[in-house]
């Protein structure tokens, strides 16, 4: 049954009327999902402490050190992002999630190293991607925002640049933001950095959202429009990467942070 309450009656972070289906902690048999959550433009200050405590006090200090409210709330709302879907899918607390890094800074779960996720932030989007099937997993959202060309030529591959010198206007911006992005999901994918080049591989358009990347043929692309102003893409080793993303609104998030 839904239920239907005024936000601050269970959740301290938000204040609005909703209408959301209690969390349910157990396994679920989804393959892969891709999972956006909207930026609030404000948190009150009370919502806020309360937030950063549901993160270790590691992060708790990285955060604090950030001057501009807009890092910090995609910073930490990114985390609580995977700490939902962890908790929903593997059915364990908050408390038992803890991060671990490869040498270039990739994150996973420590003690569920089948739960395979990436996180991307940016603008006014947080989104992950995950999957209960170890696999290598990318995705990447930008803020569309004027470019100089200059880094196209510097950036991508030869192929990929006349594509996008043919286009003019919004189309060429994002043309320029869905490459940029799928690129992006892919060197985020490897967990290798920076250490893998731009310009070292190619994407090709197979159709509307789907894309083939010759030089990385295991891979498997796909790319969206968060809305008019964010370009999103994905990148996985198999090729079930969902068409659409979900929607999880701010206030869903702090229900099932209550809940965990």
């Amino acid at each position: 049954m839904a239920i239907m309450a005024l936000e601050k009656d269970f959740c301290p972070f938000y204040r609005i009327i909703l209408i959301i289906h209690p969390p349910t902690f157990v396994k679920r048999s989804i393959d892969m999902e891709i999972i956006a959550l909207r930026i609030p433009e404000f948190i009150e200050p009370d919502g806020l402490e309360l937030l950063m405590n549901k993160v270790s006090e590691k992060k708790r200090d990285k955060l604090s050190k950030y001057r501009r409210k807009e890092d910090l709330y995609r910073s930490l709302l990114g985390e609580l992002l995977v700490r939902v879907t962890a908790c929903q899918y593997i059915g364990c607390k908050n408390e038992a999630i803890r991060f671990v890094y490869n040498r270039y800074g990739k994150p996973f779960l420590a003690e569920y190293p089948s739960f395979s996720f990436n996180l991307s932030h940016s603008g006014s989007w947080a989104v992950i991607i995950w999957d209960h099937r170890q696999q290598a997993l990318g995705v990447d959202v930008e803020e569309i925002k004027p470019i100089h060309m200059e880094i196209a030529e510097r950036f991508f591959a030869d192929t990929e640049y006349r594509d996008l010198v043919i286009k003019q206007g919004k189309d060429q911006l994002e043309y320029f933001f869905r490459l940029w992005t799928l690129k992006e999901s892919y060197v985020k994918a490897m967990g290798k950095g920076l250490s893998i080049p731009f310009n070292d591989f190619s994407l090709v358009q197979k159709g509307d959202n789907e894309w083939f990347s010759p030089e990385a043929d295991r891979f498997h692309f796909k790319s969206f429009k968060a809305d008019d102003r964010h370009s999103l893409s994905a990148c996985a080793e198999t090729e079930d990467i969902p068409d659409q993303f979900k929607f999880m609104s701010f206030p869903a998030l702090c229900r099932i942070l209550e809940e965990i």
